[in-house]
């Protein structure tokens, strides 16, 4: 069985710029719209992160395997706290089973003064009227995703870094957190921006958003479709 870098070297020149040639037209033709609130950082950052979206959902698609954006979620990290992101590719070795994940690219940081908004109010200081859905929601609930530094353009699972992910499978299609018990319904993934800051640790909650109207973020639909969102998208409190 080949690993997953003999399949990459497989990709074809054409496939290659169809790839880039769809990504770089939707984004032209979305990139007028990203606004949201809070300023030209805060439109950036929206952007950014788009592009980056669209990256792993090509990159799952094409390769056949789980693509992942993992952000950043180590308490301590100051520069990097819900504010660094990274594409990682999995592959899972044929004779050993072990699992690690490939590193594409660079990883890259959000625009000074924007940070994911966490998924609940037990990460984080909010304003008083703060919109009651402005909050992410990633692939899965639980938040013990740890991989170890990158070493070769890889990175091993173990302990290490903490991260919270959006997750792709192999057919590209964007990964469901598992529906709670009862009459809960799953809630699509929801990757959510503001202009915020860092509080000190001995607060209980690493960060604060003080401007609810400085909110954006971008909605996933399960297979590949996507909504922009803006301030107007998110529930009055």
């Amino acid at each position: 069985m080949r690993s997953f870098k003999d399949r990459q070297r497989g990709f074809t020149l054409i496939e290659l710029l169809v790839v880039l040639v769809v990504m770089g037209l939707m984004m032209g033709m979305i990139s007028f719209s990203l606004i949201g609130g809070g300023g030209a950082e805060l439109g950036a950052a929206q952007r950014e992160l788009l592009g980056l979206v669209q990256q792993a959902r090509t990159r799952a698609a094409l390769s056949g395997m789980e693509t992942r954006l993992i952000v950043n979620a180590v308490e301590t990290d100051l520069e990097k706290y819900h504010r660094y992101v990274e594409l990682v590719v999995k592959d899972t070795c044929a004779t050993t089973n072990e699992t690690k994940w490939l590193v594409m690219g660079q990883g890259t940081y959000l625009s000074d003064g924007v940070f994911f908004v966490p998924e609940d109010e037990s990460f984080c200081e909010v304003a008083d009227d703060w919109r009651e859905d402005a909050y992410t929601v990633w692939s899965y609930a639980e938040d013990d995703f740890e991989l170890e530094d990158v070493f070769k353009g890889e990175r091993k699972v173990g302990s290490g870094s903490k991260f919270r992910y959006l997750a792709f499978n192999s057919m590209g299609s964007v990964v469901y957190p598992s529906a709670g018990g009862g009459a809960n319904l799953q809630k699509p993934p929801r990757l959510v921006l503001s202009n915020g800051a860092l509080n000190p640790l001995s607060s209980g909650k690493p960060l604060r958003f003080d401007d609810p109207n400085s909110i954006a973020g971008i909605l996933m639909r399960r297979f590949g479709g996507y909504a922009v969102l803006d301030l107007d998208d998110f529930k009055q409190p």
